[in-house]
């Protein structure tokens, strides 16, 4: 280990090569990294597979999340994302190495102190996705005026689609409509709602699958 005295340009942190340098005591540090000839352990391999799998499915469906998680990501000092994997990882993979998979019914794609979703029902039809839920007619407004968020998760295609912000609550159905080429394809689905003033949000439900069967199961072998 080196200590380097600060120069007209101050201490270097960070690294360079081999070699990473920080911050110690007051002190400039700087350390080599060494290698690692340990073959990972079957925890380790899990742990890579569940992050794949985790990071890829977020990575797709960022833009609902940054919404879904955004209060949750001011109440943490942290952004939506962070907080969206950081609350579902450990929940979000289920079967035993090399044999993970999603468990989809388990995600939650927004987090809040809204009401979520009651009576809710989603039904197929030939343009796309029908979402109802239960509603009252004398609900109460800011409660009547808050705004679905549906989306619809495509594993095979790796793709989404999905509404930010659409009916209000008191209207008690909204549709997603999807394109031709999704029509039929197996996919996710999940509901929720975000005040119309953008300061809060429900916690998200997972709505069911859809076109799903044993060959379309998101089964990720020795990866």
């Amino acid at each position: 280990m080196g200590i380097i005295n600060n120069g007209p340009n101050g201490p270097f942190i960070g690294r360079m090569g081999n070699m990473v340098c920080y911050m110690l005591n007051g002190q400039n540090v700087c350390r080599q990294i060494g290698l690692n000839n340990k073959p990972p352990s079957e925890l380790q391999l899990r742990n890579r597979v569940a992050t794949k799998l985790s990071g890829e499915f977020t990575l797709v469906i960022r833009d609902f999340i940054e919404t879904g998680f955004s209060i949750e990501a001011k109440l943490r000092n942290d952004n939506a994302y962070n907080q969206t994997i950081k609350y579902n990882k450990s929940r979000m993979i289920e079967g035993t190495y090399p044999a993970l998979k999603i468990a989809y019914s388990q995600i939650l794609l927004s987090k809040g102190l809204l009401k979520p979703a009651e009576n809710w029902k989603v039904t197929q039809f030939p343009m796309g996705l029908q979402f109802t839920w239960h509603t009252d007619p004398k609900m109460a407004w800011p409660e009547a005026a808050e705004q679905v968020m549906i989306l619809a998760y495509f594993p095979n295609e790796k793709r989404a689609e999905y509404l930010l912000f659409g009916n209000d609550r008191i209207s008690g159905s909204a549709t997603l409509e999807l394109p031709p080429s999704l029509q039929g394809k197996y996919m996710e689905t999940y509901l929720s709602f975000i005040a119309a003033d953008r300061k809060q949000v429900a916690d998200s439900v997972y709505t069911g699958s859809f076109n799903k069967s044993e060959t379309t199961d998101n089964l990720l072998l020795n990866s």
